[in-house]
């Protein structure tokens, strides 16, 4: 039993140190495990949209340059979560961190056209709901992580 809590500990601390702020550019967080970089700046508090305005949010949004961001889905949100964190649950190496709602791009299967995943920030639980509902958006780029 101890050394599976040995692994669980060094998995933790592992995925803990691969966040950081990227290289030469303001606003952009490295996910250096998984290779995606995220938004990290204020107009993650000021927007909260509906789940379609944030799919188009993201779709335009040009920061450093870069225009190729996208909405992130459920199971990349879940990679900056950080369960032994709570408001927010949130991994290090981001400069902004609110407790709030966020919405995905991961539609619920029961009612793709009327609901969509969000994910919460205040101790990382997961829900769907409309998509009408406005929540915060943090959008993301590089390959999709399936």
């Amino acid at each position: 039993m101890k050394r599976y809590r040995f692994f669980f500990v060094a998995a933790l601390l592992a995925s803990l140190s691969s966040f950081a702020q990227a290289k030469d550019v303001t606003g952009i967080v490295l996910d250096k495990r998984n290779a995606i970089y995220w938004q990290d700046n204020q107009a993650i508090v000021q927007n909260e949209l509906s789940q379609p305005e944030a799919v188009a949010y993201c779709n335009k949004l040009v920061l450093d340059s870069f225009d190729d961001w996208r909405l992130p889905t459920l199971k990349e949100s879940y990679t900056i979560v950080d369960l032994t964190r709570d408001r927010p649950a949130l991994k290090k190496g981001f400069e902004i961190r609110i407790d709030e709602k966020f919405w995905t791009s991961t539609l619920f299967v029961d009612h793709p056209e009327k609901e969509a995943w969000r994910l919460s920030m205040s101790y990382g639980e997961a829900e769907p709901y409309r998509k009408s509902r406005t929540y915060h958006v943090r959008c993301v780029r590089g390959n999709p992580i399936h």
